[in-house]
């Protein structure tokens, strides 16, 4: 008995209590318990998940209609997953952002499994382009804060790919500097590394 109530209360550790929240409208419990239910479900996939956020918001509607966006954050064994959906539905937004978290959950483990074989894409030094645009011609709409830990360029590409961004910004493990991977528009990939200025 007391094996099987320690066994239980590992389990339990190990399962991942998402934060869930709603922006511009009041959460329901139904909707609340339902993203609950299937995020802690990821547990089943991956142990190391260390946490997990799912927002909720109301976009508001107009002549196309209700827009409701879902979006799912994943913080498994430090890598972040992310995906987000809008939809007509909370629900059938947050059920496709569900499944693009589990596909990128499945890569990523596959990943670890099989090891690093090799990059497969070419990652590309290139030169920072500077904008001239004034900070009045593009205000900031919005500000994320983010940890960067140490890493290669193409652990980074791959940190990129799974949260579905275009670029990822990362401090390089061999020479410590704030770098960016990037998608390039041709093919593969682009690495920015800062040079001071003269």
């Amino acid at each position: 008995m007391r094996i099987e109530a320690e066994l239980f209360t590992k389990l339990e550790v190990t399962k991942v209590q998402p934060r869930i929240k709603g922006k511009n409208f009041k959460i329901t419990d139904r909707l609340k318990d339902y993203a609950a239910r299937k995020t802690a479900r990821l547990s089943r996939l991956f142990d190391r998940i260390m946490s997990a956020d799912v927002e909720f918001v109301d976009e508001g509607g107009g002549k196309g209609g209700a827009v409701r966006k879902a979006e799912i954050t994943l913080n498994a064994n430090g890598q972040v997953l992310r995906a987000e959906v809008v939809s007509g539905s909370f629900y059938a937004s947050f059920d496709e952002a569900i499944d693009k978290v589990e596909r990128q959950l499945r890569k990523y483990k596959s990943k670890l499994i099989q090891g690093r074989r090799g990059a497969e894409n070419e990652i590309v030094p290139s030169a920072m382009a500077t904008a001239e645009a004034s900070a009045n011609d593009h205000p900031i709409a919005r500000r994320k804060t983010f940890t960067i830990r140490p890493m290669t360029a193409e652990e980074a590409v791959l940190q990129m790919e799974l949260s579905g961004h275009d670029f990822f910004l990362f401090r390089d493990a061999e020479s410590a500097q704030i770098c960016a991977v990037y998608k390039r528009r041709a093919r593969g990939y682009g690495l920015l590394i800062p040079e001071e200025e003269v």
